[in-house]
């Protein structure tokens, strides 16, 4: 009897084949209304549901703290609810705030969660994974700070060096989490070199900052540090080297006067400066030199003193560090004589013919330096003292008048004159002959 009951209705379903649409159709409505009425409240776990924080009105919002990191972006969700209120629900619909009201000061924070419908629909909360989120809170601040050059890949050509890198501009604002600005120690513009070796100054274009502490670098993995500037120039002086002798230029020399002796007595502290200079003129440089001595300032043992600030420009670097040269005019061999002038011994020379001149003082002591055995011979027969008169004002009365020296015969002795006067001066009495004054 059952065969034939199972045999009526293969045979019917297969002559009708909507009978088979309209059955599957009210199974499922049949299981759909069994289950509501059997199991009304359902649990769901829905993934990726996204975190929110909102700082408005709360404490951190008046300490003026930010949220600088946060370990989970979002959460798994577990929620219990009726059929029909959670059923399709997606992690879209679900909001999920993190608690801040007890956020204070600066530091980092466990904080629980509070998980909402967005439409306003009602579900138990079983779980949230995880349970607590951990978040980081600082203020946020500016600073600034001077930029040091971080150059890589930099290679010299030989002969050559380089001088110390130039940042423009020079300093940047750093702003960022005010713990990670604190630790700051230095901003480095950072540039590679592109090319072969460097021969003359070379300018990089540096377009990223590197933040250190000590030695170690700070990481902005969040995204929170941000500057006034992004791009820098640095500029690589580079020097050609060159050691050079060291020289003296020599004024107030008496004619005829032997330079070369002179030189060979001169003692030097050093004798030549290792120099760079960014120019290759340098090498085309025999010598240094580093001042003038006045001949009328040499006595015996007399000590120059010449400052590497003052001989060497400012693209010029020392490289021996050498801070002052001293040239010493020995004892050894040198002499010194005091010879008497007459008043009457001074000649003038391109003379007015309705003047008379007449020196006011009877005459001067000069002091004779150089070789000992020339200074032993040399006598005042050996000078001749004139004034050249080819300036003079024409005016009548007492005028101050420089006397010139000729040292005949002796070619390595000096006049030593007073507290370095070039040309030793008198008082000398301009008077109006008597011929012309008629």
């Amino acid at each position: 009897m059952i065969s034939k009951i199972s045999d009526f209705f293969k045979n019917l379903f297969e002559k009708d084949s909507s009978l088979k649409v309209l059955s599957i159709l009210a199974a499922i409505i049949i299981w759909a209304v069994v289950s509501i009425s059997q199991y009304p409240t359902i649990d769901k776990i829905l993934y990726n549901v996204p975190i929110e924080i909102s700082l408005e009105d709360t404490y951190a919002q008046a300490n003026a703290l930010n949220v600088i990191a946060v370990s989970d972006e979002t959460v798994t969700v577990n929620i219990s609810g009726e059929r029909g209120q959670i059923g399709d629900l997606k992690a879209e619909d679900l909001k999920v705030v993190l608690d801040v009201s007890n956020v204070m000061m600066p530091r980092e924070y466990s904080l629980s969660m509070k998980v909402e419908s967005k439409s306003g629909k009602n579900f138990d909360v079983l779980s949230i994974d995880p349970p607590a989120i951990t978040v980081t809170f600082d203020k946020i601040i500016s600073r600034e700070f001077e930029i040091a050059p971080q150059l890589e890949n930099v290679r010299i050509a030989s002969g050559y060096m380089s001088g110390d890198p130039i940042v423009t501009p020079a300093t940047v604002t750093v702003t960022g989490p005010q713990d990670t600005i604190n630790s700051i120690t230095k901003v480095c513009a950072r540039a590679a070199l592109d090319k072969g070796e460097l021969s003359s100054t070379y300018e990089f274009t540096a377009n990223e900052l590197v933040l250190y502490n000590n030695n170690a670098v700070i990481s902005d993995d969040n995204n929170l540090i941000s500057f006034d500037k992004n791009s820098f120039a640095v500029q690589l002086p580079v020097y050609v080297r060159q050691t050079l002798p060291l020289e003296v230029n020599i004024i107030n020399a008496p004619e005829n006067f032997d330079l070369d002796y002179f030189r060979s007595q001169l003692v030097f502290s050093v004798t030549e400066l290792d120099i760079a200079a960014p120019d290759d003129k340098i090498k085309e440089l025999t010598s240094l030199n580093i001042g003038t001595i006045n001949m009328r300032e040499v006595d015996v043992g007399s000590v120059f003193e010449f400052k590497a600030e003052n001989f060497l420009t400012e693209n010029y670097e020392n490289l021996t560090q050498i801070d002052t040269v001293t040239v010493t005019c020995p004892s050894e061999k040198l002499s010194k004589k005091a010879i008497a002038i007459m008043g009457k011994d001074i000649q003038f020379v391109n003379k007015p013919a309705q003047f008379e001149f007449e020196p006011v003082a009877s005459g001067m002591t000069l002091f004779v330096v150089g070789d000992e055995e020339q200074i032993a011979a040399i006598s005042k027969e050996d000078l001749t003292a004139q004034i050249d008169l080819i300036d003079f004002n024409l005016q009548e009365g007492v005028h101050k008048m420089s006397v010139d020296f000729i040292i005949s015969s002796y070619d390595k002795v000096w006049l030593n004159g007073d507290e370095g006067v070039a040309t030793p001066k008198i008082y000398v009495n301009a008077i109006l002959s008597e011929e012309e004054g008629s």
